[in-house]
């Protein structure tokens, strides 16, 4: 009895096995297709590539993971895939034609760059004499050289505004 027993134990470990192994041979292709894209990850790669790359991975893993743990359905059957995948064609090309008969076509109005055919004319707040006596006036600081920070710029800004100013009230 206790050799039937024994045998039996056996046997149902050894089938038990076969069907863990048979599983996990099952599951290789999804681990490749993981292990590829976690190489991709390794490179250097854009932030968008990055970002992409980690959609990919995240569900190359749960694939992977539902596979190992037998929870992965079935693949369906390539005809039906076909058969699918031409009615979703079908159903697209309905509803463009539908979408292209209800909305006109609109007319692109071509870009303007200026407003006006008259030239842009540039000119400094001063002319001759003015400006010649407005350089002699005007003494910038150091650091408005090159300012650092937008204060040091907005300090730069204003200084030049108070000496314009002054420079009106005495010329």
């Amino acid at each position: 009895m206790q050799k039937i027993i024994i045998f039996s134990l056996l046997t149902m470990s050894l089938l038990f096995s076969m069907t863990v192994t048979a599983g996990k041979k099952h599951c290789k292709g999804y681990r490749s297709k993981l292990d590829n894209v976690q190489t991709q990850q390794r490179q250097s790669n854009s932030n968008k590539r990055s970002q992409s790359l980690a959609v990919k991975e995240s569900k190359a893993r749960n694939t992977w993971w539902q596979c190992e743990t037998g929870k992965l359905k079935p693949k369906t059957k390539k005809k039906k895939q076909k058969k699918v995948a031409k009615q979703r064609r079908k159903k697209t090309l309905k509803s463009t034609t539908v979408r292209a008969e209800q909305k006109p076509y609109k007319a692109i109005k071509p870009l303007i760059p200026f407003a006006s055919d008259h030239p842009v004319v540039v000119r400094s707040k001063y002319q001759v004499e003015k400006l010649q006596a407005w350089l002699s006036f005007y003494k910038p600081a150091k650091m408005c050289a090159r300012p650092k920070s937008t204060q040091q710029f907005a300090a730069c800004v204003e200084d030049k505004r108070r000496q314009q100013i002054e420079f009106d009230n005495y010329y």
